[in-house]
């Protein structure tokens, strides 16, 4: 009996046919996707900040006067500070217009502007560039974007890549991301992923699988949801600090991150001090020039599209600025002041140590709700007398 040939034992093995299969199933899905349109890019199988954010956004009818972005340093400002001037338990997931910026500034200039936040606890330049890119245009293009910038957000030894981010991962499914998709990948891993979810429709689609197996597993539970995600169950605090650090970082229910009004309850100052010192450990120049780059990006897209760009720094406390680098906190001011000179942004250094003192602080970086009311006073203070920004405003959309 003749033996068989290499070639002819493949062609006839599991495993080609298993492959074939998988081709089968990938155009057949494919096909179906594009005719009958399966799959929406703005579901998720987690309801991320950028999720909650984007679908918010969705429901706005109109563009607002002033958007917002910056990380969690912009965000807790935000919400805290709304809080303690509203006097009211404000929900993260869904509070997106700024009171306290709304107000302060029509103290000052008369009339009363919309806003819109886009700051998303993490968020890196990289984000902001993007978001800006993606989200803030057309016809819900803002006539002025407030950035909340620190230095962490151009430095952070945490962040693996500018794709690894769930803002980037959210918004690759939504926009086309295609002139940054190798560039923001730094790794092999990340790369090769890349090059399946290219190569494989099903695998690009994943996140939509994985939701139709969360809503299929939900309808099956006891409870039909899960305490993560219901919106009608709200995870204690603490156990949503653990799930953050060890479970699901990126998952939130509709009702369990919410910040209540400064002095409602005890709350002790935090000290993160380890924390930043991970963050700022050693400055990577490859992450910082990539970072700077996507900021001068957003300068140069703000500047084509007619937005008026204020490059706000975010306030600090001295211990947080002494952790990083001998001389980089002052080389960061004025690369950033420069960067908006040379592409018609306007910089405002907000790290005002006669303003904002510890009680100001819930940790070495985050304002509590005094220093959100204090820190968009100041801001509107500074708006109010820049030209470029009351310019910008008095344009129709």
């Amino acid at each position: 009996m003749p033996k068989v040939s290499r070639a002819n034992a493949f062609l006839s093995s599991y495993v080609l046919l298993g492959f074939l299969m998988l081709l089968a199933i990938d155009v057949s899905f494919r096909v179906a996707d594009n005719c009958f349109h399966l799959t929406n890019p703005l579901e998720s199988p987690n309801r991320s900040l950028i999720w909650w954010t984007v679908n918010g956004y969705a429901n706005e009818k109109v563009a607002p006067d002033i958007a917002l972005l910056g990380s969690s340093l912009m965000m807790t400002a935000h919400h805290a500070g709304d809080a303690t001037k509203l006097n009211a338990i404000q929900n993260e997931v869904s509070h997106f217009h700024s009171a306290c910026l709304e107000d302060f500034l029509a103290d000052k200039i008369g009339h009363k502007p919309t806003s819109f936040s886009f700051a998303i606890a993490g968020q890196m330049a990289s984000d902001s560039y993007l978001i800006t890119r993606s989200l803030l245009a057309g016809a819900k293009q803002p006539k002025v974007i407030v950035y909340g910038i620190a230095p962490r957000d151009l430095i952070d030894n945490t962040l693996p890549s500018p794709a690894s981010t769930e803002t980037f991962k959210y918004l690759s499914r939504i926009a086309d991301l295609s002139d940054v998709a190798l560039s923001a990948r730094t790794s092999f891993n990340e790369l090769l992923q890349f090059g399946l979810e290219k190569t494989f429709y099903t695998l690009s689609r994943r996140p939509n699988l994985v939701g139709w197996q969360h809503k299929i597993a939900y309808s099956l539970a006891p409870y039909g949801q899960n305490a993560i995600t219901a919106n009608e169950i709200t995870a204690p605090f603490k156990l949503r600090q653990m799930a953050y650090r060890e479970i699901s970082p990126d998952d939130s229910g509709a009702n369990e991150l919410r910040i209540g009004p400064y002095g409602a309850e005890y709350e002790p100052f935090r000290d993160n001090t380890e924390e930043y010192r991970q963050r700022y450990a050693s400055i990577k120049n490859k992450v910082y020039a990539s970072q700077l780059s996507y900021l001068e990006n957003l300068m140069k897209l703000t500047r084509e599209r007619g937005i008026q760009l204020v490059v706000v720094n975010m306030p600090l406390t001295a211990g947080n600025v002494s952790l990083m680098p001998k001389g980089f906190y002052d080389q960061y001011k004025n690369k950033l002041t420069s960067m908006a000179a040379a592409n018609g942004a306007s910089f405002l250094d907000l790290n005002r140590p006669d303003i904002f003192e510890q009680k100001h602080f819930a940790d070495t970086v985050h304002l509590n709700g005094l220093g959100g009311v204090a820190f968009f006073k100041l801001l509107s203070n500074e708006l109010a007398l820049n030209r470029s920004f009351g310019a910008a405003l008095s344009r129709t959309h």
